[in-house]
Protein backbone atom coordinates (compact mmCIF):
# COMPACT_ATOMS: atom_id res chain seq x y z
CA UNK A 1 0.00 0.00 0.00
CA UNK A 2 1.44 3.37 -1.00
CA UNK A 3 2.06 6.01 1.66
CA UNK A 4 -0.79 8.47 2.10
CA UNK A 5 -3.45 6.11 0.80
CA UNK A 6 -5.78 4.59 3.32
CA UNK A 7 -7.60 1.36 2.81
CA UNK A 8 -11.33 1.92 2.40
CA UNK A 9 -13.54 0.37 5.05
CA UNK A 10 -17.13 -0.79 4.81
CA UNK A 11 -19.70 0.32 7.30
CA UNK A 12 -22.58 -2.14 7.69
CA UNK A 13 -25.74 -0.67 9.16
CA UNK A 14 -28.29 -3.08 10.56
CA UNK A 15 -31.81 -1.94 11.19
CA UNK A 16 -33.12 -3.76 14.23
CA UNK A 17 -36.89 -3.98 14.28
CA UNK A 18 -38.81 -4.69 17.46
CA UNK A 19 -39.71 -8.36 17.99
CA UNK A 20 -43.26 -9.19 16.91
CA UNK A 21 -45.56 -11.95 18.05
CA UNK A 22 -45.66 -15.12 16.03
CA UNK A 23 -48.16 -14.98 13.12
CA UNK A 24 -51.66 -16.41 13.62
CA UNK A 25 -52.47 -20.03 13.00
CA UNK A 26 -55.56 -21.41 11.26
CA UNK A 27 -58.88 -21.05 13.05
CA UNK A 28 -60.32 -23.79 15.20
CA UNK A 29 -64.05 -24.31 14.67
CA UNK A 30 -66.78 -25.06 17.19
CA UNK A 31 -70.20 -26.03 15.82
CA UNK A 32 -73.34 -27.86 16.82
CA UNK A 33 -77.04 -27.76 17.58
CA UNK A 34 -78.71 -25.58 20.20
CA UNK A 35 -82.03 -26.98 21.51
CA UNK A 36 -84.66 -25.56 23.81
CA UNK A 37 -85.98 -27.33 26.93
CA UNK A 38 -88.33 -29.46 24.80
CA UNK A 39 -85.68 -30.62 22.36
CA UNK A 40 -86.60 -28.34 19.47
CA UNK A 41 -83.58 -26.74 17.71
CA UNK A 42 -83.63 -22.96 18.20
CA UNK A 43 -84.81 -20.97 15.20
CA UNK A 44 -85.11 -17.42 16.55
CA UNK A 45 -83.22 -14.77 14.59
CA UNK A 46 -82.65 -13.03 17.94
CA UNK A 47 -80.54 -15.92 19.28
CA UNK A 48 -76.78 -16.38 19.29
CA UNK A 49 -74.06 -18.53 20.83
CA UNK A 50 -71.47 -16.58 22.82
CA UNK A 51 -67.97 -17.97 23.36
CA UNK A 52 -66.38 -16.93 26.67
CA UNK A 53 -62.77 -17.80 27.47
CA UNK A 54 -61.42 -17.99 31.01
CA UNK A 55 -59.17 -15.05 30.13
CA UNK A 56 -62.12 -12.83 29.19
CA UNK A 57 -62.16 -13.14 25.39
CA UNK A 58 -65.69 -13.15 23.93
CA UNK A 59 -66.90 -14.10 20.45
CA UNK A 60 -70.44 -14.53 19.15
CA UNK A 61 -72.12 -16.40 16.30
CA UNK A 62 -75.78 -16.15 15.26
CA UNK A 63 -78.06 -19.17 15.36
CA UNK A 64 -79.02 -19.99 11.77
CA UNK A 65 -81.65 -22.74 11.41
CA UNK A 66 -80.94 -25.35 8.76
CA UNK A 67 -77.42 -24.07 8.13
CA UNK A 68 -75.85 -27.50 7.95
CA UNK A 69 -76.48 -31.25 8.00
CA UNK A 70 -76.98 -33.14 11.27
CA UNK A 71 -79.04 -30.30 12.70
CA UNK A 72 -76.17 -27.82 12.93
CA UNK A 73 -77.48 -24.32 13.64
CA UNK A 74 -74.39 -22.46 14.82
CA UNK A 75 -70.72 -22.26 13.81
CA UNK A 76 -68.00 -20.36 15.68
CA UNK A 77 -64.56 -19.73 14.20
CA UNK A 78 -62.07 -19.03 16.98
CA UNK A 79 -58.80 -17.28 16.01
CA UNK A 80 -55.66 -18.90 17.38
CA UNK A 81 -52.07 -17.85 18.02
CA UNK A 82 -49.23 -20.36 17.97
CA UNK A 83 -48.22 -19.60 21.54
CA UNK A 84 -44.53 -19.68 20.55
CA UNK A 85 -43.96 -16.23 22.03
CA UNK A 86 -45.43 -14.77 25.19
CA UNK A 87 -47.27 -11.97 23.40
CA UNK A 88 -50.29 -12.64 21.18
CA UNK A 89 -50.56 -11.14 17.71
CA UNK A 90 -53.77 -9.40 18.79
CA UNK A 91 -55.58 -9.16 22.11
CA UNK A 92 -58.65 -11.28 21.37
CA UNK A 93 -56.97 -14.46 20.17
CA UNK A 94 -56.35 -17.66 22.10
CA UNK A 95 -53.95 -20.57 22.11
CA UNK A 96 -54.88 -24.22 21.61
CA UNK A 97 -56.06 -25.81 24.85
CA UNK A 98 -57.39 -22.56 26.34
CA UNK A 99 -60.39 -22.97 28.67
CA UNK A 100 -63.77 -21.75 27.47
CA UNK A 101 -67.50 -22.10 27.87
CA UNK A 102 -70.51 -21.32 25.68
CA UNK A 103 -73.65 -19.44 26.64
CA UNK A 104 -76.78 -18.85 24.56
CA UNK A 105 -78.31 -15.40 24.25
CA UNK A 106 -82.02 -15.35 23.38
CA UNK A 107 -83.11 -11.75 23.01
CA UNK A 108 -81.89 -9.99 26.15
CA UNK A 109 -81.68 -13.20 28.22
CA UNK A 110 -78.40 -15.11 28.59
CA UNK A 111 -78.74 -18.86 29.22
CA UNK A 112 -76.15 -21.27 30.57
CA UNK A 113 -76.71 -24.57 28.69
CA UNK A 114 -76.91 -27.83 30.60
CA UNK A 115 -73.58 -28.97 29.11
CA UNK A 116 -71.78 -25.90 30.48
CA UNK A 117 -73.08 -26.19 34.04
CA UNK A 118 -70.08 -27.89 35.62
CA UNK A 119 -66.78 -26.82 34.09
CA UNK A 120 -64.95 -25.17 31.22
CA UNK A 121 -64.09 -27.03 28.01
CA UNK A 122 -60.67 -27.13 26.37
CA UNK A 123 -60.18 -25.41 23.02
CA UNK A 124 -59.16 -27.58 20.05
CA UNK A 125 -56.11 -27.46 17.82
CA UNK A 126 -55.33 -25.49 14.66
CA UNK A 127 -57.65 -26.14 11.72
CA UNK A 128 -59.66 -28.68 13.71
CA UNK A 129 -63.41 -28.82 14.31
CA UNK A 130 -65.23 -29.76 17.50
CA UNK A 131 -68.94 -30.45 17.78
CA UNK A 132 -70.57 -29.11 20.94
CA UNK A 133 -74.34 -29.53 21.13
CA UNK A 134 -76.11 -27.29 23.65
CA UNK A 135 -79.40 -27.77 25.46
CA UNK A 136 -81.25 -25.10 27.42
CA UNK A 137 -83.23 -25.69 30.60
CA UNK A 138 -82.74 -27.22 34.05
CA UNK A 139 -81.36 -30.75 34.46
CA UNK A 140 -81.81 -31.68 38.12
CA UNK A 141 -80.96 -35.39 37.74
CA UNK A 142 -77.85 -34.81 35.59
CA UNK A 143 -78.81 -37.07 32.68
CA UNK A 144 -78.37 -34.36 30.03
CA UNK A 145 -82.10 -34.07 29.30
CA UNK A 146 -84.08 -31.03 30.48
CA UNK A 147 -86.52 -31.59 33.36
CA UNK A 148 -89.31 -29.86 31.41
CA UNK A 149 -89.16 -32.47 28.65
CA UNK A 150 -88.93 -35.38 31.10
CA UNK A 151 -91.95 -34.19 33.10
CA UNK A 152 -93.95 -33.81 29.88
CA UNK A 153 -92.84 -37.25 28.70
CA UNK A 154 -93.80 -38.92 32.00
CA UNK A 155 -97.16 -37.13 31.96
CA UNK A 156 -97.80 -38.45 28.45
CA UNK A 157 -97.10 -41.99 29.75
CA UNK A 158 -99.40 -41.42 32.73
CA UNK A 159 -96.74 -42.09 35.36
CA UNK A 160 -95.36 -40.06 38.25
CA UNK A 161 -91.96 -41.77 38.28
CA UNK A 162 -89.46 -39.41 39.99
CA UNK A 163 -86.72 -37.89 37.82
CA UNK A 164 -84.11 -39.34 40.16
CA UNK A 165 -84.93 -42.78 38.73
CA UNK A 166 -84.34 -41.72 35.13
CA UNK A 167 -81.20 -41.62 33.04
CA UNK A 168 -80.49 -41.06 29.35
CA UNK A 169 -80.68 -44.82 28.67
CA UNK A 170 -84.01 -45.43 30.43
CA UNK A 171 -86.50 -47.31 28.24
CA UNK A 172 -90.07 -46.51 29.20
CA UNK A 173 -92.07 -47.17 26.03
CA UNK A 174 -92.84 -50.35 24.06
CA UNK A 175 -90.54 -49.29 21.20
CA UNK A 176 -87.60 -49.74 23.61
CA UNK A 177 -85.94 -46.50 22.56
CA UNK A 178 -83.70 -44.91 25.21
CA UNK A 179 -84.87 -41.64 26.72
CA UNK A 180 -82.15 -39.67 24.91
CA UNK A 181 -83.28 -40.97 21.51
CA UNK A 182 -86.90 -40.11 22.36
CA UNK A 183 -85.77 -36.56 23.20
CA UNK A 184 -83.96 -36.17 19.86
CA UNK A 185 -86.77 -37.73 17.80
CA UNK A 186 -89.41 -35.44 19.25
CA UNK A 187 -92.30 -37.63 18.14
CA UNK A 188 -93.16 -38.71 21.71
CA UNK A 189 -94.37 -35.22 22.62
CA UNK A 190 -95.18 -33.59 19.30
CA UNK A 191 -96.56 -36.53 17.32
CA UNK A 192 -97.01 -39.43 19.79
CA UNK A 193 -99.10 -41.57 17.46
CA UNK A 194 -96.48 -41.62 14.71
CA UNK A 195 -92.99 -42.68 15.85
CA UNK A 196 -90.12 -42.54 13.37
CA UNK A 197 -90.82 -45.33 10.90
CA UNK A 198 -89.56 -45.44 7.33
CA UNK A 199 -92.01 -46.87 4.80
CA UNK A 200 -91.30 -47.77 1.16
CA UNK A 201 -94.26 -46.50 -0.85
CA UNK A 202 -93.19 -47.25 -4.44
CA UNK A 203 -91.12 -45.66 -7.20
CA UNK A 204 -90.90 -42.33 -8.94
CA UNK A 205 -89.40 -43.42 -12.25
CA UNK A 206 -86.53 -45.62 -11.06
CA UNK A 207 -86.12 -43.79 -7.75
CA UNK A 208 -87.39 -45.46 -4.55
CA UNK A 209 -89.90 -43.31 -2.63
CA UNK A 210 -89.72 -43.32 1.17
CA UNK A 211 -92.15 -41.86 3.69
CA UNK A 212 -91.35 -40.91 7.31
CA UNK A 213 -92.73 -38.53 9.98
CA UNK A 214 -90.91 -35.26 10.72
CA UNK A 215 -91.00 -32.90 13.70
CA UNK A 216 -90.47 -29.15 13.67
CA UNK A 217 -86.84 -28.10 13.55
CA UNK A 218 -85.31 -31.56 13.32
CA UNK A 219 -82.80 -32.34 10.55
CA UNK A 220 -83.19 -35.54 8.52
CA UNK A 221 -80.70 -37.38 6.32
CA UNK A 222 -81.08 -40.60 4.30
CA UNK A 223 -78.48 -43.37 4.12
CA UNK A 224 -78.27 -46.48 1.97
CA UNK A 225 -76.56 -49.85 2.31
CA UNK A 226 -76.24 -53.04 0.31
CA UNK A 227 -75.45 -55.24 3.34
CA UNK A 228 -76.91 -53.47 6.42
CA UNK A 229 -73.35 -53.03 7.65
CA UNK A 230 -71.73 -50.19 5.70
CA UNK A 231 -73.95 -47.12 5.30
CA UNK A 232 -73.41 -44.07 3.12
CA UNK A 233 -75.44 -40.87 2.69
CA UNK A 234 -77.68 -40.61 -0.36
CA UNK A 235 -79.14 -37.46 -1.95
CA UNK A 236 -82.89 -37.06 -2.27
CA UNK A 237 -85.77 -34.79 -3.29
CA UNK A 238 -89.20 -34.20 -1.84
CA UNK A 239 -91.95 -35.67 -4.01
CA UNK A 240 -93.64 -32.27 -3.96
CA UNK A 241 -90.68 -30.59 -5.68
CA UNK A 242 -90.72 -29.85 -9.38
CA UNK A 243 -88.48 -31.69 -11.82
CA UNK A 244 -84.97 -30.29 -12.00
CA UNK A 245 -84.85 -29.12 -8.36
CA UNK A 246 -81.34 -29.72 -6.94
CA UNK A 247 -81.08 -32.72 -4.63
CA UNK A 248 -80.72 -32.38 -0.87
CA UNK A 249 -78.21 -33.89 1.52
CA UNK A 250 -80.48 -33.08 4.48
CA UNK A 251 -83.96 -31.76 5.22
CA UNK A 252 -84.96 -29.47 8.09
CA UNK A 253 -88.65 -29.93 8.91
CA UNK A 254 -90.75 -26.74 9.02
CA UNK A 255 -93.57 -28.49 10.88
CA UNK A 256 -94.93 -31.83 12.10
CA UNK A 257 -95.86 -33.85 9.03
CA UNK A 258 -95.38 -37.08 7.11
CA UNK A 259 -92.85 -36.45 4.33
CA UNK A 260 -92.25 -38.39 1.13
CA UNK A 261 -88.85 -38.28 -0.57
CA UNK A 262 -87.37 -40.05 -3.56
CA UNK A 263 -83.71 -40.95 -3.47
CA UNK A 264 -81.11 -41.01 -6.21
CA UNK A 265 -81.62 -44.41 -7.88
CA UNK A 266 -78.95 -47.08 -7.46
CA UNK A 267 -76.90 -48.07 -10.52
CA UNK A 268 -78.52 -50.49 -12.95
CA UNK A 269 -77.73 -54.05 -11.85
CA UNK A 270 -76.77 -53.02 -8.32
CA UNK A 271 -77.53 -55.36 -5.43
CA UNK A 272 -80.65 -54.83 -3.33
CA UNK A 273 -80.49 -51.57 -1.42
CA UNK A 274 -81.57 -50.81 2.13
CA UNK A 275 -82.42 -47.33 3.37
CA UNK A 276 -82.61 -45.66 6.74
CA UNK A 277 -83.40 -42.16 7.99
CA UNK A 278 -81.27 -40.38 10.58
CA UNK A 279 -82.54 -37.49 12.69
CA UNK A 280 -80.75 -34.79 14.66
Amino acid sequence: MKPGITKPSLLLLLAIAPAMAYPPGPYTTIYGTVRDQYGTPLSSSQSSVVFQSASGVQLAAPIVPGSGPSGVNYTLKVPLDSGVTSDLYRPNVLVAGAAYRLVVAVGSVTNLPIQMGTNYLSLGQWAKSTRVDLTLGVDSNGDGIPDAWEYAFLSMLGTNLPLSQLNANSMLTPDRLPLWEQFILGTALFDPGDPLKVVFVGFKGTSPVLQFPTVLGRSYTVSQSADLQAWSPVAFNLVTETAGTPTHSFYVAPNVAAVKVYVVPPPVGAAAQFYRVNVQ
